[in-house]
């Protein structure tokens, strides 16, 4: 999972595709496509308002994003399997 840090504070975060509902300490909260899935030190998870999020947090430098690799990795065999079926 990505961290981010907000100023002093890292968090575990994911951006939602879909809408959640999820149980915390503080009740029930609701998250919507865009928002963020933090995961506190304590394990503890809950939805952010992405505009909030976004202004509040910045990404922790020195990292690697799997997700983006991964994306990166495929796509480039994808477009060389693409190339060797056509040249045959």
């Amino acid at each position: 999972m990505t961290k981010y840090r907000k100023k002093p504070i890292v968090v575990e975060a994911v951006k939602l595709t879909r809408s959640i509902t999820i149980e915390t300490s503080n009740g029930t909260m609701k998250g919507l496509p865009g928002d963020y899935l933090i995961t506190d030190k304590n394990g503890e998870q809950y939805p952010y308002d992405r505009d909030r999020f976004e202004n509040e947090y910045e990404l922790v430098k020195g990292q690697i994003d799997l997700k983006e690799m991964f994306r990166k990795s495929f796509s480039f065999v994808k477009t060389k399997v693409y190339k060797l079926k056509t040249e045959d």
